[in-house]
């Protein structure tokens, strides 16, 4: 099984490193980092980690939807099994992948697994509990689909199920956006157990909760 990992990377040097050193054990088929406009050390630390870069350059804008649309298309042509999705900040544990591919070996017919954070619900702020809950809740009832964790950008999904996607989301709602769009298709989904990993300081997420779920709500119903 090949799996090709996707990582969208905003000034992330101080972390990006611990979280491809992670993924090493698992021998991937590919590593990309999409830099997206990064003025740090983002692109280097990459590279010393042996993944590949694809740079995007400043002041474009359309944060990690236009990252992760980027690294689709650039990947595209490419012959494997599994796009894997997970952030570069640290907040995805990397050996967490195991419970995805624990999974698949039990259920070689899956197509779209969503990390969960369902179980730390304790380590997860109040605020962002409620948006994702709202979020989930209000995407589920729309698309027919009983969701856990709708804003998880941890995932493992088949190539053939990405590559028919016609993503145009910006930002965060990216993520809300693929699972829509998948909604209607008979796919074998599953919700993996992951940690809720939130580091310490102010929050680093540009995600602007309700506001963006109406928005990808409102976008889904017009596909």
């Amino acid at each position: 099984m090949k799996i090709v990992a996707i990582l969208a990377a905003h000034n992330e040097a101080d972390h990006l490193g611990a979280v491809l050193e992670g993924l090493n054990p698992f021998n991937l088929y590919r590593v990309l980092v999409v830099d997206d406009g990064s003025t740090d050390a983002t692109s280097a630390v990459a590279r010393a980690a042996g993944a590949e870069v694809l740079r995007l350059e400043p002041g474009l804008g359309g944060g990690k939807g236009q990252a992760l649309r980027a690294a689709i298309t650039h990947l595209r042509q490419d012959d494997f099994d599994f796009y894997l999705f997970l952030d570069a900040d640290g907040q995805h544990a990397p050996g967490d992948l195991q419970h995805f591919l624990d999974y698949l070996a039990v259920h070689p017919d899956a197509d779209f697994l969503i990390g969960s954070r369902l179980l730390d619900r304790a380590k997860i702020p109040p605020k962002r509990w409620r948006t994702n809950a709202l979020g989930s809740w209000t995407l589920g009832r729309i698309a027919g689909v009983k969701w856990e964790d709708t804003q998880s950008g941890y995932r493992l999904i088949r190539r053939a199920v990405v590559n028919r996607l016609q993503l145009r989301s910006e930002g965060f709602a990216i993520e809300m956006e693929m699972a829509m769009k998948a909604a209607d298709w008979k796919l074998h989904w599953a919700h993996i157990p992951i940690q809720a990993i939130y580091l310490p300081g102010p929050p680093r997420s540009h995600f602007r909760g309700v506001m963006d779920t109406w928005l990808i709500a409102w976008e889904s119903l017009k596909c």
